[in-house]
């Protein structure tokens, strides 16, 4: 099935009538900022952080996510487990059709172009042409390009043309770099209103608005703390002061300044409904620089390259392991998971229908629970310890 669907703002006549200014989703009792500026500062050693989570807790932690926008359309919570496309190899057609049959839900597709990720592409849109399992399936997409408003739209169209859907269900401005937040703020405001792309509280996906949800994807930490102090109605960012990058070992120090002002200051809801960051056992610093404030904005994290481009499963294990084998590619999701709570779901780009087997079989063999205990949470962060390479260049960037 092939999708007509127009969605140019400019187009007189379109199919999707232009979207009304959604209502703002309130944080469920907002923090003052003083407080919410408080969480940047909070800096726990990794090991005792590892120490202090309660196993019986951690064994609770779900494999589908919690946040109400992590909903199918016909209601169903994602699976905290999703299924990303990889250009670095050509994943078969077969490979998300699997997935589904696995239970797996959530699709993330980064491009639409056929020469890389064409296969995955294929069978994506197999399952988005029955009407029926469209509506079971969380489809996210997404593009670098999103200065060109105009290109951005074409994007979108393309979309959905090429896997037969008349709507996405979520849209990720990608790998924003430090400096351009404010302008990918600004592209999220016109996709919300003028622009007509984003369904509003309450309307219908398809109908009122071909998004259902908008957010972005960034490897580098202050560029993501920026974005999640953006504010919806325009009322631009929260404390814009620039991020700076702690020194290893080292607490930043902050002066809240004018206590009065910080303490009677509400905010609006964040621009963002969700965040695509970097997480893995070896890169662990997003959660005392990132993760706090995106609970507290109310913005699920969706982490991406958790086996570290497949680095982290690879023999033999670094120098100084004494520990076993190297993780599974189902251990470096489900630690992702259990290790931080901000984060609701974790992908994994399989090259094959046996390596996504592999996992999928080894989380439906936990039943409904993840069982990671504090224990085993902390031996893979000794792993990512070892792993982390302090001098390679994109290893320091997050």
């Amino acid at each position: 099935m092939t999708s007509t669907c127009v969605v140019r703002a400019s187009a007189p006549g379109r199919d999707h009538p232009r979207v009304t200014t959604p209502r703002p989703r309130k944080v469920p009792g907002p923090k003052p900022l003083s407080a919410l500026l408080s969480l940047l500062s909070a800096s726990k050693d990794d090991s005792q952080k590892a120490e202090a989570l309660d196993p019986a807790t951690l064994a609770q932690v779900r494999i589908v996510a919690s946040s109400p926008k992590l909903r199918t359309v016909n209601g169903d919570p994602v699976r905290a487990a999703g299924l990303g496309g990889n250009r670095n190899v050509r994943q078969p057609k077969a490979l998300a059709p699997t997935a589904r049959a696995h239970g797996v839900n959530y699709f993330f597709a980064y491009s639409m172009r056929d020469d890389q990720i064409g296969d995955y592409l294929d069978g994506l849109a197999e399952l988005c042409s029955d009407p029926k399992m469209r509506k079971k399936i969380f489809v996210a997409v997404g593009t670098e390009d999103f200065t060109d408003r105009e290109a951005l739209t074409a994007h979108v169209e393309r979309c959905l043309s090429r896997l037969g859907t008349s709507y996405i269900d979520a849209f990720f401005l990608e790998y924003v770099p430090r400096g351009a937040e404010a302008e990918a703020v600004e592209t999220i405001r016109w996709m919300r209103n003028e622009g007509g792309l984003v369904v509003s509280e309450g309307g219908r996906a398809g109908v009122d608005g071909v998004i259902r949800y908008v957010g972005a994807s960034t490897h580098d930490r202050c560029a993501g703390n920026r974005l999640l102090r953006s504010q919806r109605n325009g009322r631009g960012f929260i404390g814009e002061e620039p991020c700076e990058e702690e020194e290893e070992g080292e607490e930043e120090e902050r002066d809240d300044g004018d206590e009065k002002t910080a303490t009677d200051l509400d905010f609006e809801p964040c621009e963002l409904d969700f965040l695509m960051a970097r997480y893995n056992m070896a890169h662990v610093k997003s959660e005392r620089t990132l993760f706090p404030l995106a609970t507290a904005r109310d913005v699920p994290v969706v982490a991406f390259t958790t086996t570290r481009w497949n680095s982290l499963q690879k023999e033999p294990a670094p120098e100084g392991w004494t520990e076993g084998a190297p993780p599974t590619t189902a251990e470096c999701m489900r630690w992702a998971l259990a290790a931080d709570d901000a984060v609701e779901v974790v992908l994994n780009s399989a090259p094959t229908t046996e390596t996504l087997g592999a996992w999928c079989e080894d989380w439906a063999a936990r039943g409904d629970k993840v069982a990671m205990g504090a224990d085993e949470v902390a031996k893979w962060r000794r792993y990512g310890e070892l792993v982390y390479e302090e001098d390679a260049p994109f290893e320091t960037y997050t």
